[in-house]
């Protein structure tokens, strides 16, 4: 592993104290000066890497989206019958468990509204890139699949950061790809016939 430069560090120590910050407050009510005194830097330094807390949340949130191989890696086992959508999971997991808490705070109820969007849109934008690369018959249709699988895992992650975590995260993915195989449809009809 390569030692990181200078410029690296300092970069990561500033992107760190917004990070602490932005745990305890709104990015309308943070400061340049409240980030430099947290890192131990002046507001030159912070200048010479950010424009102003925008940017830094900017690059912040880009830091949030997951590689493309994650995300394509799904993709590349679903023309096999016996492929899981989450066969690659143990990248996702450890994606969720690097990220889960930095997410969590930008899709909670105190988090950035605008997260949501751009998070769907970037892993849209890889996957359609995807398909228009090996060269599908419909990708219109598409993307309105994978729209609907987006934006399901979402909503599912954010009650799963209510619950605080409950199921545990395998759990919580072979329940997904449950749903994602079998249709919310015939499981709900299954379990509201299935009474005590």
């Amino acid at each position: 592993m390569s030692k990181m430069s200078q410029t690296e560090v300092t970069r990561s120590n500033l992107m760190e104290a917004f990070w602490e910050l932005y745990k305890e407050k709104p990015l309308a009510k943070m400061t340049v000066r409240e980030i430099t005194d947290r890192a131990g830097y002046n507001r030159g330094t912070f200048y010479a890497y950010f424009a102003d807390v925008y940017e830094i949340q900017k690059v912040f949130k880009k830091s949030l989206i997951p590689e493309k191989d994650m995300i394509i890696g799904h993709l590349r086992h679903l023309d096999k019958d016996d492929a899981g959508v989450f066969e690659s999971f143990d990248k996702t997991n450890a994606y969720i468990r690097a990220n889960w808490e930095k997410i969590a705070v930008m899709i909670g109820p105190e988090g950035d509204p605008s997260f949501v969007y751009e998070f769907r849109s970037e892993i849209r934008k890889i996957i359609m890139g995807y398909v228009e690369e090996i060269g599908i018959r419909e990708p219109e249709k598409f993307e309105y699949i994978i729209e609907y699988q987006i934006s399901a895992h979402i909503s599912v992650f954010q009650l799963w950061i209510e619950r605080c975590g409950e199921p545990d995260e395998k759990k919580l993915a072979a329940m997904m790809e449950e749903v994602s195989n079998k249709g919310a449809k015939t499981l709900m009809a299954a379990m509201l016939n299935d009474r005590t």
